[in-house]
């Protein structure tokens, strides 16, 4: 990056900014360059979009404004094309179609798609309210699929339970790095490392660590949505051992003995990793972090982690780790 005034060298600057939005004051870690030369600020589209990220989410948050991708799973779970739930929902087509498309929408709205959607029982109470938009053959179909979507939810107890081992049940916010836990993303995560470094246990908690909050430091998001604690090793996802475990079909654990009876598990691929579950930003950060702690040990990516503000501020107690302390992250 050079300076457009100068043409000189420019410094990447960051502070914690309040941003007025839709009546609310949300503070970010506001991102923008310095030209040395000048002193005077300016940014590009990389920088635009991470505040306008870190901006949007955080406003979700505050007001409980389900994600677009949370939006689209409520319709999907039933089945309905979008025409049909916006009539269900007394949306306009047009606007709910814009909610789809990532439009944020205003809290009333919000509010009320995630309270009706997010549970196929009071789905299906509101739509018997209003069924009247509909003839009895339409009627019918919908109901179909609303309870057969009552009939999923009761079967994925064990499905649930599997993926609480794995992730954490930690509500969407700043410790999920504003992403939905993804168990299939978190599987693959650990099978990319294990098929570049074979690292043991702990390190691969560490490379899970850093590719999370490093795509976040750049984009606003986390990459499978962990949640991290902070234990004495360093940062850990919050149920690595239930994790690592889940992983037990394409990762194979091998015991490896040393001197003075000290044991450690290398993690070692035992099936393709599948980038079909990533973006391409996502396939870069990870073959960065894989890149960066190649040749670097278990005992030196521990030393690093400590060095961390993510662990510092947050040892004391083995207390859960935010995401926005990724923006303060030195090892990568």
């Amino acid at each position: 990056m050079k300076s457009p005034f100068t043409g000189g060298k420019v410094i990447l600057e960051k502070e914690l900014r309040t941003h007025e939005f839709r009546g609310s004051n949300i503070e970010i870690m506001h991102h923008y360059y310095r030209c040395q030369d000048t002193g005077e600020f300016f940014s590009d589209t990389r920088l635009d979009e991470l505040n306008l990220n870190q901006l949007h989410n955080r406003y979700r948050e505050k007001e409980s404004i389900p994600y677009k991708d949370e939006i689209i799973q409520y319709r999907s779970q039933y089945g309905i094309p979008a025409t049909k739930m916006s009539l269900i929902l007394g949306l306009g087509v047009n606007m709910y179609g814009k909610y789809e498309a990532g439009e944020i929408p205003n809290i009333s709205n919000g509010r009320m798609i995630r309270s009706i959607c997010s549970n196929p029982d009071i789905f299906r109470h509101f739509f018997l309210c209003n069924s009247s938009k509909f003839d009895e053959k339409e009627k019918t179909s919908i109901l179909k699929k609303i309870d057969a979507a009552i009939e999923k939810k009761e079967s994925l107890t064990d499905e649930a339970y599997k993926e609480y081992a794995a992730l954490g049940h930690v509500s969407r916010g700043e410790f999920t790095g504003y992403v939905k836990p993804d168990l299939n993303k978190a599987r693959q995560m650990v099978l990319f490392f294990a098929s570049q470094l074979e690292p043991f246990v702990t390190k691969m908690n560490k490379l899970l660590f850093y590719a999370d909050f490093f795509h976040y430091k750049n984009t606003g998001y986390a990459i499978s949505g962990i949640s991290y604690k902070a234990i004495t090793n360093g940062p850990v996802p919050q149920h690595y051992a239930g994790l690592i475990d889940n992983t037990s079909d394409i990762v194979d654990r091998k015991d490896e003995f040393y001197p003075n009876d000290i044991t450690g598990e290398r993690l070692i691929a035992r099936a393709d990793f599948d980038a079909l579950f990533f973006t391409k930003d996502e396939i870069n950060t990870l073959m960065t972090v894989a890149s960066r702690f190649k040749k670097t040990t278990t005992k030196e990516i521990v030393a690093l982690s400590h060095e961390e503000n993510a662990w510092i501020k947050n040892i004391d107690n083995h207390n859960m780790i935010s995401y926005l302390d990724a923006f303060t992250l030195k090892a990568i």
